[in-house]
């Protein structure tokens, strides 16, 4: 399989879990236009948040948020009042729960239905610029529109191993 392949179907498969968890557990609407694009450069939103995919595969995942989309799953996601003065923290927190549990539900959807893959824990970064394919990795980018902006899916990297034999 190519590596763009790979990175594609690990791409399918955080796409549809993103689309389910945003439907069924933060109501909010979420329209995908179906196109997986090949990019050189990914320009991030005010907040992204990155999970290392490794073990037979050898990969990142970048999830970039509009400040309102986050800010508005963040309140969705906590139960009763947030005070201010702990949102910002909550909102962090928040961020890295959200991009675990649907990486989580996705690896049974990726290649070799994730056997052999591990993942590192969720880190949530605020204001950084862009990332830039380098050294032959691929990117591959989704985004995805909901009322409160839009969660731009990214999986950088390549494939080794069985994956780009």
């Amino acid at each position: 399989m190519e590596n763009i392949e790979v990175l594609k179907k690990v791409l399918i498969a955080i796409v549809h879990q993103v689309e389910v968890f945003m439907s069924d557990e933060m109501k909010i609407e979420i329209e995908f236009d179906g196109e997986y694009r090949s990019v050189d450069k990914v320009e991030l939103k005010k907040y992204t948040t990155t999970i290392g995919i490794g073990g037979s595969l050898n990969l990142l995942f970048y999830a970039t948020y509009n400040e309102l989309l986050l800010d508005t799953m963040t309140r969705r996601l906590a139960y009763g009042e947030i005070k201010e003065d702990e949102f910002v923290e909550l909102r962090d927190s928040a961020a890295g729960e959200i991009a675990n549990m649907i990486m989580g539900q996705s690896l049974s959807h990726f290649p070799n239905q994730g056997r052999g893959v591990s993942i590192t824990p969720p880190v949530t970064i605020e204001d950084a610029k862009s990332i830039v394919k380098t050294n032959g990795a691929g990117i591959i980018s989704a985004v995805l529109s909901t009322p409160y902006g839009n969660i731009e899916l990214n999986v950088i990297g390549s494939a080794k191993g069985e994956w780009n034999a």
